[in-house]
């Protein structure tokens, strides 16, 4: 046991937590017990021929309409050409069993006999034991690049969405094929695609797709089938909630999206009915509670937020396909969610990296770029009946989650909108200065909201910058989680971000957990002192204390203003320090841009913009070129540059940074 962190972690937490999460503990023992008996015996809690009477496939046409009624398809092509193209081939790797995942790059997953290999990570060769009860499946294997999360994203099933907007009379037999594989391959409560509730019920959500789309092709035998093992989706999720008393994460809120999403399809089921009750009043108190009041959820990463709002969004149809409605609070909160993104979003529909990132989806149509989230905003105008929120064209989710008559009217909005010059999600810490094609976004905000970081990273006071839609300055993002605990703490540690450290170390501690890999403490507890915009200047003044943890340490104190008609940012930090120390400011390049010095000003430039950064205080500081890590998706790392500047200070340290626009191209 980690004696430092127990005791920073008493410090930290309140006792009425540590409490709460002591007796949460005890019961989640008892559960275990209780699953392990119930499992174990192999006995499935429903067959196909509990199947009710009354109970039709068309239920699943409810939720799914767009999968039932094709009229769209034909105009597809036409309307999303690029998305449509990347989700046909999409769709016929898939057929054939080659699948791109986590940076994977395209693999035949089958093995000699033609079968998908649903218990690998095909991409290190590594085989997870296929008849282990689930409880029993180790997550993380402490052997270097092993990831489970290979084998549960393709047992996610989600390139049924590529194939019923593509050709899905074609696809149809493709998909029993590989489904009565999979039942074969993992019977219930057995192997890896057991052990994480989440990844059970993004599953589910699949099949009741592919319900929608193909019921009226299925006999019914296979319709039985399908019913038994939806139904038995149904009951282990139930059973196995990834609930907890203080932080319920994405995870929990996949795993009652899934039972409404259940609820709604197998209605005259009287347990689902059960289901669908239950996440009803769960989704009502979990969207107020896991998105704060400005809408951003509370993970503080931008990619879970476009997965929480995707997961929402469906969690709320399928409460209204069920009757039940989640109230104006609810639905008020959603649509501060979707005005997060549009918030966060530069001019070309991109949503800065900030935080942990696994490139989850739920129901993916389109394979888009993880940042890509401007599309999202279509949905919810459709979804939530709120128009200014259709700031782009509509999605072909749009079609599938609300039917294709909802394409028509759902016109994007002109993005050419009068906005401030600054704009910010104040509860979550995110501050926007800049306007037009400029675009800086600011983090000074909660680790998350328990005092143990979860999806966040160490990067209090770091900023990311874009031009006219072309990212500059970048976050460096997440490349993986269990595989290698050294790349991930590499990712998450400020010494990978745009902010300032000292002594070359992070402005939170970091311990490790085994090979799962960290816990964070939240020791920095950052503050907005300042915050003003108007239509042509936008200030920010935020601090945090992280490093007062160090003999002679100090606040950093990070001011950023930006000036509209100069098209520049002043970036000021202040650390008043005692003693001698090491001060280093980074700046991440996105690997598009090249970066040259002239006469004392860094150059960047990315196709035609070019963005200048020059140090006014001191005036002869001197950076140097660096080599630096990105990652743009999980799984996916590529070499960029740093631009690091340091100082051995003897005493207080200062320092002041211009960034202007020098071309764009407009």
């Amino acid at each position: 046991m980690n004696w430092k962190r127990v005791l920073l972690k008493l410090r930290f937490d309140s006792p009425r937590a540590l409490a709460a999460k002591l007796l949460h503990r005890v019961r989640a023992r008892r559960a275990t017990l209780r699953r392990r008996a119930r499992w174990s015996g192999g006995r499935l809690p429903v067959s196909p021929g509990d199947m009710p009477a009354l109970w039709s496939p068309d239920a699943a046409s409810g939720l799914w309409p767009g999968a039932t009624d094709r009229s769209w398809l034909a105009g597809a092509v036409q309307r999303w050409p690029d998305l449509h193209a990347q989700a046909a081939r999409r769709a016929a790797a898939a057929a054939q069993g080659r699948f791109d995942l986590l940076g994977s790059g395209d693999t035949d997953v089958r093995d000699n006999e033609g079968h998908l290999r649903w218990h690998q990570d095909f991409k290190s060769g590594v085989d997870f034991p296929a008849d282990s009860l689930y409880l029993d499946v180790p997550i993380c294997l402490e052997r270097e690049g092993t990831d489970i999360k290979v084998p549960w994203e393709l047992s996610r099933f989600q390139h049924v969405f590529a194939f019923l907007w593509t050709e899905p009379d074609r696809y149809c037999d493709v998909f029993l094929r590989q489904w009565n594989d999979w039942l074969q391959a993992n019977p219930v409560a057995r192997g890896p695609n057991w052990a994480c509730t989440m990844d059970v019920a993004l599953r589910a959500i699949s099949w009741t797709a592919a319900l929608a789309a193909w019921a009226p092709s299925f006999d019914e035998s296979t319709l039985r089938r399908m019913w038994a093992s939806l139904a038995c989706h149904g009951h282990f999720i139930r059973d196995n909630l990834e609930w907890a008393p203080i932080a319920r994460t994405n995870h929990y809120f996949s795993d009652i999206v899934g039972l409404a999403v259940l609820g709604a399809v197998l209605g005259p089921y009287p347990p689902a009915r059960a289901w669908a009750a239950f996440a009803a009043q769960e989704l009502s108190r979990e969207i107020r509670q896991q998105f704060a009041p400005d809408g951003f959820n509370k993970e503080c990463s931008t990619t879970y937020h476009g997965l929480m709002v995707e997961l929402a969004t469906l969690g709320v149809r399928a409460c209204a396909v069920s009757g039940r409605e989640l109230g104006a609070d609810v639905g008020a909160r959603l649509v501060a969610a979707y005005r997060a993104i549009d918030i966060l979003c530069d001019t070309s529909g991109t949503i800065p990296l900030i935080g942990d990132n696994d490139s989850s989806r739920v129901f993916p149509l389109a394979q888009r770029a993880d940042t890509e989230l401007r599309p999202v905003l279509a949905l919810g105008a459709a979804v939530l009946g709120i128009e200014d929120l259709a700031v782009a064209d509509a999605a072909p989710e749009v079609a599938l989650l609300c039917g294709p008559a909802a394409l028509q009217p759902n016109r994007s909005t002109p993005l050419s909108r009068r906005l401030p010059a600054g704009r910010a999600l104040p509860d979550s810490g995110l501050f926007v200065l800049g306007s037009g094609g400029d675009h800086l976004v600011v983090r000074c905000g909660p680790l998350t909201y328990r005092p143990v970081g979860s999806h966040n990273h160490i990067d209090q006071l770091s900023f990311t910058v874009s031009v006219d839609g072309r990212p500059m300055l970048v976050d460096p993002g997440q490349y993986c989680y269990t595989p290698s605990p050294t790349w991930r703490n590499h990712f998450i540690d400020s010494r990978a971000h745009n902010t300032v450290t000292v002594d070359d170390q992070p402005q939170c501690r970091m311990f490790t957990l085994g090979w799962m890999s960290f816990s964070v403490i939240a020791e920095a507890r950052p503050r907005c002192e300042v915050w003003e915009a108007d239509a042509q200047r936008a200030r920010f003044v935020g601090r945090h204390c992280g490093y007062r943890r160090l003999h002679g340490g100090a606040d950093h104190e990070r001011a950023i203003i930006y000036e509209a008609g100069a098209r520049c940012w002043t970036v000021t930090d202040r650390l008043p320090l005692a003693g001698r120390h090491r001060v280093e400011w980074r700046f991440c390049l996105h690997p598009d841009v090249a970066v040259e010095p002239r006469a004392g000003v860094w150059h960047l430039r990315c196709g035609q913009v070019i963005l200048t950064l020059r140090s006014v205080e001191p005036t002869a500081f001197r950076g140097t070129v660096e080599s630096g890590w990105y990652a743009p998706a999980y799984g996916c790392k590529v070499a960029t540059q740093v631009l690091q500047f340091a100082a051995a200070v003897a005493g207080p340290a200062a320092a002041t940074f211009v960034l202007q626009v020098q071309n764009s191209g407009r």
